[in-house]
Formats: structure tokens, sequence, C-alpha cells
């Protein structure tokens, strides 16, 4: 009798341990879920509390000659009631995102032959992006009132410049759109390449 006793709180024991086990894993597991939630829903707002961009130059403009991007930009533009700055990067965002993929690659950086082969690095989007904007600017004969940059940055995480402890030289610095509105001062600086792939579309910049 003793030993079905002891038999019987051994089992009864590990039972309700296990019972524990699981409860602890599917709250850990409930947990882990909805901080993978929040992550995902405030990605843009956690990336620029920890990621500032440093300007530390800009890139010359290239002329859009490619006439299927062309017409891609005015099939766009088409029934557009009003261009403004955030139809100018709405744009030039969706036609930049849709039409090339990131790549490590050595590849051109001329949004004319980008259209055409696809893929491209942070600067190859910055400068399709880039030259988009500036074709409706001057389409839409805006230059007195709106203005776009390609510009050269360096990345700081929480204050410091990643970019000391990386020596590869494809990730010395990193490539965004600088886009401004020069009656009211309205700006978007946004990263094609970062937009692309995690579906933010501000940036915060440095002063």
């Amino acid at each position: 009798m003793y030993i079905i006793t002891i038999t019987t709180m051994v089992f009864l024991k590990k039972q309700t341990s296990g019972w524990f086990t699981f409860k602890l894993m599917r709250t850990l597991l409930k947990i882990v879920g909805i901080v993978v939630v929040l992550v995902i829903l405030f990605r843009g707002t956690i990336f620029r509390t920890l990621v500032k961009y440093k300007a530390i130059g800009t890139r010359t403009t290239i002329v859009i000659t490619n006439q299927q991007l062309i017409e891609a930009i005015e099939e766009k533009s088409k029934d557009k009631k009003v261009i403004d700055i955030k139809t100018i990067a709405t744009i030039a965002n969706e036609i930049t995102t849709k039409s090339l993929s990131f790549t490590t690659k050595q590849v051109s950086n001329n949004p004319n032959e980008l259209y055409n082969t696809k893929q491209a690095n942070c600067i190859g989007y910055a400068a399709m992006y880039n030259s988009i904007a500036n074709y409706l600017i001057e389409q839409y004969q805006l230059q007195e009132d709106i203005k776009v940059a390609h510009k050269v940055a360096q990345l700081k995480i929480l204050g410091i410049n990643i970019h000391q402890f990386i020596n590869n030289p494809f990730f010395k610095d990193h490539d965004y759109n600088e886009l401004i509105n020069i009656r009211t001062k309205q700006q978007f600086n946004t990263d094609p390449s970062l937009n692309d792939y995690f579906w933010i579309d501000k940036i915060v910049v440095e002063e």
C-alpha cells in the first residue's frame, strides 16, 4: 500500500510538473507572438528611433532616356488630379520598388539600364527614385516648388556610426533620397531599398 501511494505521488508530481511546463511554454509562445506582431506593426517607429542617417554627400542626377521607363512614369501620373510632393514621392517609390530587386553584386547604377536589368544596390535604388522624381518635377514645371536630391549617408545605430566596424567597401556608406517642398519646407526622406523589403517609407536624417 505504501509503495502504491509513493508511486501515485510521483506520478501526480510528474503530471503536475508537465502541466506547468506546458502552460509556461504556451505563455512564452504567446508573449513571443505578441512581441513579433508589435515589432511588425511598429517597425517604422522602432527603426527611426534606433537608426539615424547622416548625410555626407550628394550624387548627380541621371536624366531618364529609357522610353519604357518614361512610359511607366506617364502611365502612373496621367490620372492624378494633383501632382504635388506626396504624389511624386508615391510614384517614384512605386515604380522603383516594383522595377528593382536588391543585389550585392557589382551592377549598373543608371536607371535607364536598371529598368531593364532589374537588379540594383542601394545606389541604384536611390538613383532611380531620384531620376523619376526629377522627371516629374520637370514635366509639371515644379522646379520652383519642389526639389529632390540623391544623398549619400552613413548610418548611426543608437548614435554609433556602424560603418567604422565594417571593412567591406560595399558597406562604406548608404544612399537615400531627400524630397523637399521649397515653399512649405515639407520634407520626405526615404530609403527606397529599405522600403522595398521592410515597408518603411520614412527615415530620420540628422541635421
